[in-house]
């Protein structure tokens, strides 16, 4: 055997060369290169939508006359103030379809915030509904959404739209009809107009995919608009859109919110009818630990309730097949979301040991704290032992990546490459099992708690036996969570949303445990929303809190980063009320809000 040393290289420096080529060569022969079977469906959808532009932008030139000062004043107003318009004649159906498609086509693509938009259809809607006004044949009383233009997230059945989840393998192939949310907003006046961005099959906090390309935040292109309903809450945050529909499964309608600055609201799941969305995986409705439920995003608390209204009245008379037979609707009280002589006994949850909130988040939860105390509210401090927001959590790690080494993800993808932030994942699941081992104690050895939850959950496919008792204990969590409210007669609490405010790019990966704050709630369904509340300050531009859940790792460095340069974004708060209070949460997040 030749020994390689110092001078055999230098004697035989063009064999030793050779050798290294030779090796390089068949290594790269060995490589796969990574084909995007999509990149025609790219590029087919966006020729569709920007025939689509042309023609709204035509009618745009040709049939919206209002001044800077009306068009303002449009955008800016609530449902309410709106439907004051239409009955006073000051504007029409079209006049305000046409101010918000505007902004929509100047802002929403650039942007990132728009998918799939049906703007012909909305248009002609919009001229029916006119038609309508003119006739006097109309009750705007009885029609939550009369004449508003409904923007809503690329996982819900649209007629004549893709529901592509950001997938290129899903866009093959428009909707014929509308699903349940779709009948629903139709059947209470709205104008559905467009569909929204989010991660590919919304698997991230931040919103972007090979199909659509990425949500950038309002204020500062280097920062995420969120997700998974970041398009959506990008697109309400620079005025393209009043109101809109999101989903959550962990916070994908809060977290937005909080980023944008936005009201946003997820109902417990069983308030409302599940079906009429794309399924994240094709064993979706076998899941039955992670509480989905979708709900409304909008700048003004008002327009919320319109949409709850909307969402619940009408079911009885929807199309058998988009109804849920097993389903039972039950009547929205808009009036109990406005009622301010009833006085509530509110609980203030001020940190998740997984990763605690930063300086601003801390200080928007005192000004909650001081808003609800100044309307007569009883409000104390609410403590529960940490290990049941760590156990919960890591029931979300192995739901979600106990199917076996993420199966129904990959079957999902039909080979179009995956985005970046599943990495992580797909290392804690795909690794040799000796090296998953190795690995779990070092990070045990080096305190990495939040990373060693991941790779635990990811070490093997649970069983139908482990699958069981996850959903025995998320239920005996549940249980727990409620009787801790009645023993300390608890309508609400507050919290933060996240840890921090609105993420770099590429950086939500890194820092899952950020989302500890809304994805619990998920998990206990319980009913909850995002609520705007303040911006950072100056000098809250850092993150130093002390680490109680681990060595400052790589979490840790996210939200220090995150917080560089953060001067001005917005931040929120969180309410929660138990399971089917949808009516004492909105309630007190108006109050929070006012």
């Amino acid at each position: 055997m030749i020994k390689l040393n110092q001078d055999w290289l230098i004697k035989n420096k063009y064999i030793a060369l050779s050798l290294v080529t030779s090796v390089s060569l068949l290594m790269l022969s060995f490589r796969r290169k990574k084909i995007n079977p999509f990149e025609l469906t790219y590029r087919r959808v966006r020729q569709e939508i920007e025939q689509e532009v042309l023609t709204a932008r035509y009618t745009i030139q040709s049939e919206l006359k209002l001044s800077n000062e009306d068009k303002n004043l449009i955008l800016n107003s609530s449902i309410p103030e709106i439907h004051k318009y239409y009955e006073s004649k000051k504007f029409t159906c079209l006049d305000v379809l046409l101010t918000f498609l505007e902004v929509s086509i100047e802002k929403g693509f650039k942007m990132g915030y728009l998918n799939d938009v049906n703007f012909g259809d909305a248009i002609q809607r919009a001229k029916e509904l006119d038609q309508e006004l003119k006739s006097n044949n109309y009750k705007i009383n009885d029609m939550s959404l009369f004449g508003i233009p409904v923007s809503v997230k690329d996982t819900f059945m649209v007629k004549g739209t893709y529901q592509a989840f950001g997938c290129g393998a899903y866009a093959q192939k428009k909707s014929q009809i509308d699903g349940i949310q779709g009948y629903l907003i139709k059947k209470s006046g709205g104008i559905l107009f467009a569909k929204t961005n989010l991660p590919q099959f919304g698997f991230s906090y931040e919103s972007w995919n090979y199909l659509y390309g990425r949500s950038i935040h309002p204020l500062d292109p280097t920062r995420t608009s969120g997700g998974s309903t970041g398009g959506e809450g990008g697109l309400i945050a620079v005025n393209g859109s009043p109101l809109g529909l999101g989903s959550d499964s962990g916070g994908s309608i809060r977290i937005p919110s909080h980023f944008c600055g936005l009201y946003g609201y997820k109902p417990s799941s069983k308030r409302l009818i599940m079906r009429g969305q794309a399924k994240g995986i094709p064993t979706w409705d076998g899941i039955r630990n992670i509480a989905s439920c979708y709900g409304p995003m909008s700048k003004h608390f008002e327009n919320l309730v319109n949409m709850m209204i909307a969402l619940t009245k009408n079911y009885e008379q929807a199309p058998i097949n988009i109804k849920d037979i097993n389903f039972v609707m039950k009547k929205f009280d808009e009036k109990e979301c406005f009622n301010n002589n009833k006085k509530y006994k509110i609980g203030v949850l001020r940190k998740i040991n997984l990763l605690l909130p930063c300086k601003a988040n801390q200080r928007a939860l005192n000004m909650a704290v001081e808003k609800l105390r100044a309307q007569g509210h009883t409000v104390i401090e609410f403590e529960i032992d940490q290990s049941m927001f760590e156990n919960v959590f890591q029931h979300v790690y192995d739901v979600m990546l106990g199917d076996g080494g993420m199966k129904g993800t990959y079957e999902l993808y039909k080979g179009e490459p995956w985005i970046s932030h599943f990495d992580n994942f797909k290392k804690a699941t795909h690794s040799c099992w000796i090296w998953k081992k190795i690995y779990q104690k070092f990070l045990k050895l080096q305190d990495r708690k939040r990373e060693l939850m991941i790779w635990k959950a990811g070490d093997h496919g649970l069983s139908y036996y482990e699958n069981l008792h996850i959903t025995t204990r998320l239920t005996a969590s549940q249980i727990q969570m409620i009787q801790i409210w009645h023993d300390l007669q608890l309508d609400a609490v507050i919290s933060p949303v996240t840890a921090g405010v609105a993420v770099k790019h590429n950086t939500a990966q890194y820092c899952f445990s950020g989302i500890s704050y809304t994805f619990i709630w998920n998990m206990l369904d319980f009913s909850c929303g995002s609520v705007p509340i303040t911006t950072v300050k100056e000098e809250e531009q850092h993150y130093d809190e002390e680490s109680l859940y681990g060595i400052k790792d790589i979490e840790y460095n996210v939200l220090e980063e995150t917080m560089k340069g953060s001067a001005g974004m917005p931040v929120g708060i969180q309410v929660i009320s138990k399971p089917l209070e949808d009516e004492v949460c909105l309630n007190i997040m108006r109050q929070c809000g006012q």
